[in-house]
Order: structure tokens, then sequence, then C-alpha cells
């Protein structure tokens, strides 16, 4: 080559540009492309911790007995579940301790490399890692209110709603007691409620009782001057000499409302009117055979003896209404006795009326007892909400009638109180009778002697005139309760069972969601699946698992 000829050659630029630019690419696309394979690898490291997490916490609260066999199998079927088969996962043998539980869980995948083939790398390795621990056990005291009134017998899609009720209930029991958030002496109790509460007839001379008819609110039914002669002291007697006609007319073991506030608060007795009072249905007047009557004008629900017999001065007619239902001698030797069930409210008649539920279980460790009473509940009568909340809190309480529970100021008991309930507060009124409702737990709307049941009520909640006032009064009583027992620091949890064919109003709704300790904590089930699914959230929140990495 000539030497002008050369000189041209290098000189020459048109492509440089090109060559240069072609050299220098090789390192931008590699950098361009580890980019994208380190992208698909951290997109796949946080899915795999996701699922690490949700694994762990899943087999934190499986009972304490699995095997670590099983356990293992169950890592990996959960991991694979959440991440499939196609990313090379490999899980490794869990790491298992215990006091406390602890479970540790690591893995890994593969994240196919685009572009770090050309470099020979086909995929690169991703690890996650997952410690849930169960906290250190502690002490719970558990209270279970459950509403057992006649719309439990009601459908609640795929059964009754009473047999979703039980099944919730004993699946709950069974994880309180098999889980290790909840210590050994971790005690339930279990309050069915209806119109009331059935504490049990064993407690007819505890201290607390009136038993010798001190309260002003004994006798409010019964002429007191007339039963001193008839030689009864107290209520008792009255249910002693009935039970020897019909052994169910002895007394059930309800007894009737405190006057406010002691109805709101917990505490034992302060005087003869803060006295339990046993709950004593009155026979309404009539001739005692149908159950039903009328006299003078007025109607009875609950006429379960006649007003006249042949002892003391029952032989003559009585004068008027409340002459005849507050006739003292005529349970003496009671005649024309019926027992059977009213035709107008479907529950039996007598002195029990609407103690209809079966007796509470005061706290326990015994998880056979607990189970026994649940499967044994059956669904009858009218729903007061307040009541059955009040004796659930006399169950965890260190200052009431039991004194079962630890004190609110201690540091290892937790306690808690489950309110589940399918309708709202109610108390039938009966327009067509002196009393102007039907018997309750409060009495009635107007007694027998003319007092009502305004010394049980909150001020702006008094003289009820229908059923309207009495469930806003209920509703009262019940929000006042439920914040008192806030207060000592019992955490409340509430479950409205609203099914589509027999829903909870939004006054029903309101009352629960306020009655909760949170948001959170009170809940809605509209199908009996929901119910039981209520009871399972609710038992795993209270044993709070946590993730410890």
């Amino acid at each position: 080559m000539r030497l002008e000829n050369l000189r041209k050659f290098w000189s020459n630029r048109e492509g440089n540009v090109a060559i240069i630019f072609a050299v220098a690419s090789i390192p931008l696309i590699g950098f361009a492309g580890a980019a994208v394979d380190y992208g698909s690898a951290t997109r796949l490291r946080t899915k795999l911790q996701a699922a690490a997490d949700a694994s762990a916490l899943m087999l934190c609260q499986t009972p304490s007995a699995t095997t670590a066999v099983l356990l293992n199998q169950q890592a990996q079927q959960s991991m694979s579940s959440y991440m499939g088969t196609s990313v090379g996962l490999s899980v490794d043998s869990l790491v298992i301790t215990s006091s406390p539980r602890k479970i540790t869980l690591s893995a890994n995948a593969k994240s196919t490399m685009a572009f770090g083939r050309f470099l020979g790398w086909t995929n690169m390795s991703v690890g996650a890692k997952a410690q849930c621990a169960t906290p250190l056990p502690k002490t719970f005291e558990i209270a279970l209110v459950l509403d057992t009134t006649g719309s439990m017998a009601n459908s609640g899609g795929g059964g009754s709603k009473l047999s979703a009720a039980q099944t919730a209930a004993n699946n709950f029991i069974d994880y309180v007691k098999g889980n290790d958030a909840f210590a050994a002496d971790t005690r339930i109790s279990i309050v069915p409620f209806a119109a009331s509460v059935n504490v049990g007839s064993a407690y007819a001379a505890a201290s607390w009782v009136d038993t010798l008819g001190k309260s002003s609110y004994h006798w409010t039914n019964v002429d007191k001057t007339q039963a001193k002669a008839a030689g009864f002291t107290s209520r008792f007697n009255i249910f002693t000499q009935l039970a020897t006609k019909y052994s169910a007319w002895a007394w059930g073991g309800c007894f009737e409302g405190l006057p406010y506030p002691y109805n709101t608060q917990d505490g034992t007795p302060t005087g003869d009117d803060t006295l339990y009072v046993p709950m004593f249905a009155p026979d309404e007047p009539g001739n005692g055979t149908t159950g039903t009557a009328t006299f003078s004008g007025n109607y009875s629900y609950n006429s379960y003896i006649d007003d006249k017999t042949s002892a003391g001065n029952c032989n003559t007619t009585p004068s008027s209404f409340t002459a005849a239902e507050s006739r003292a001698c005529k349970y003496v030797a009671a005649s024309g006795a019926s027992y059977s069930t009213s035709a107008g409210v479907g529950i039996p008649n007598g002195p029990n009326f609407l103690c209809t539920s079966k007796p509470l279980q005061r706290l326990t460790t015994n998880t056979a007892t607990l189970k026994s009473l649940v499967n044994s509940l059956t669904a009858v009568g009218s729903t007061n909400i307040h009541e059955g909340f009040m004796w659930g809190w006399r169950t965890i309480s260190p200052k009431s009638v039991f004194a079962d529970g630890a004190s609110y100021d201690s540091t290892t008991t937790n306690k808690v109180i489950i309110l589940m309930t399918d309708g709202a507060n109610s108390w039938n009124d009966n327009s067509s009778s002196y009393n102007k409702s039907l018997y309750f737990p409060m009495g009635y709307f107007v007694n027998a002697d003319g007092s009502t049941a305004n010394g049980r009520l909150p001020s702006g909640y008094q003289n009820l005139g229908n059923s309207t006032d009495a469930r806003n009064a209920l509703d009262q009583l019940t929000l006042q309760t439920c914040k008192n027992a806030q207060s000592t620091g019992i955490s409340i949890y509430t479950i409205g069972f609203s099914v589509s064919s027999d829903p909870i109003d939004a006054q029903g709704k309101t009352l629960l969601s306020n009655c909760a300790s949170a948001p959170g904590q009170a809940y809605v089930a509209n199908t009996s699946a929901d119910l039981i699914q209520a009871f399972d959230n609710i038992a795993k929140s209270i044993g709070a698992l946590r993730l410890s990495q």
C-alpha cells in the first residue's frame, strides 16, 4: 500500500462511532439484563417471604400435641399452595422449640435468569425465613353468654341457629383448651339466657339471696300481710307449697333483676333491696285450666291455679283483678291447678314463667362439664340481653356473688366476655291487662300492689307504656352494663346472629357494636357458617400469635 493511501485509511472517521458503540454496548446490555434478572428475583423473594410468614403463623395455630413430622408436612403443603411447584421450591426441616413454642421455617426458590444465561447462569437462588412464637401462656377467665331464646330454633342456613351455636361454642372450648396461648388454668363459664338467667336452685339459701322476704321488691305481687298470715315468710315457701301439685313448680333457679344502678354493676348486696329476690311469676287471675283467662276485662297469660279455694279467706270470689292476683291464701291449698303451655306465649305456665334456660356454669377448667351444658341447650323464651350479660359478668367478677374471678388488678389473668344473640331486648306488653305487660325479671309494668318497674330503670327510661319503651330501657341498661364492665379491664366481644329470614334490626346491631370493647370485636354472622367462623376468629385473636422474625 502506498504511503498516501495508508494515511487516508487512518484518517477516515466514518465507522469509528459504530465500532466504539458496539464495544461499549456489551457492558451496558449486561447491566440492563442484570437489573431485569435482579428485579424478577426480588419479586420472587417478596412472594416467598409472604408465604413463609403466613405458613409459620398457621403452624403455630396447630394444637401443641401436633408432631414434628406432621408439622413439616403441613409446612410443605402450605408453601406449595402459595408458591406452586414451578419455582424450584425447597423447604428446610422446621426448627421447633418449646416453652414458649417457636417454629422457624426456612425456604428457598429459584428465579429464572433471562440475561444471565448468556454468561452461563440459568437461575438465581432466593431465600426466606420466618419464625412464629406462641406467646407465653396466659391465664384467661372467659364468659360465654349464649342466647337460647325461642328464635334460636329457627333455621340458620344448614341447620338450626342453636345447633350452629353449639358447634361454635364446642369448637371454641376445644381451641382454648388445646392451644399453647392459653394456660392450663384458663377457666370458662357458660351463661345461657332467654328472658332470664337460671342461676341454679342450689343457691336458694345463699347469703346474698333474700330468703326472708326483706326486699321491698319481694312482695310486689303477693299481699305481704296475707302471706304472713298464711305462714309464708318468703316466695320460697310458696314455691315449696306449689311443688306439691307439680314438681316443675318448685323454684326453678331464676332471680329478679336488682334495682338500678346495682343491676349495671358487680358487687355483693349492701342492703335489703340489693339482696337477690327469687323470680316468682304470680298466678294471674283465672281458673287455671287453660293458662289464659279473662278476669274483670283483663286478659291473663299465666293463670295456673284457681283464685278461689277452700283455704282461709279464699273461699270467696275476689273483688278485683288486683285482689285476685295478690291473694296469698290461694297458694296454701291450690285448686284447679293446671300445668300446661301458655296458649299465648308458647312456654310452660306456672310460677317459673319465663325461667326457661338451662342453669349457668360457673368458671371451670373441666372441658367435659362445659361441653355437656352446651350440648343440652334448648331454644325457648324471649330475649333479655341485659340480664344475660350481667350474669356473664358476675361469673368472672372477683366482687360479685360467686367471687370466682381473679382480682381486676391481676397482671396474670385476662378477663373476656363473649356475648352472642340472635335478637333484640324484648319485654312484651299486654295492654288488655291491669299489669300492662307479661311477667319479667323486673316484674310487670304495673304490679299488683301498684308499684312499677321504675326502681330498676335509669332516669329517662321509666314509666313504661309499651314494648318499645321497654326495649329502649333494656338497651340503655345493657349499654351501661357493658361500659361498666369495660372500665374494669374486661375485653368484650359481641356476635349478632342475623340471618336473612330473621334479621337483627339496626338498633339491635348498634347496641351490640357499642357494647363491644372495639369495633373489630363486634361481629355480625349472617349464616351458621359465619357464626362458627366468628367464634373461631375470636378464639384466635384472644390467643394472639406473633411473628418473632
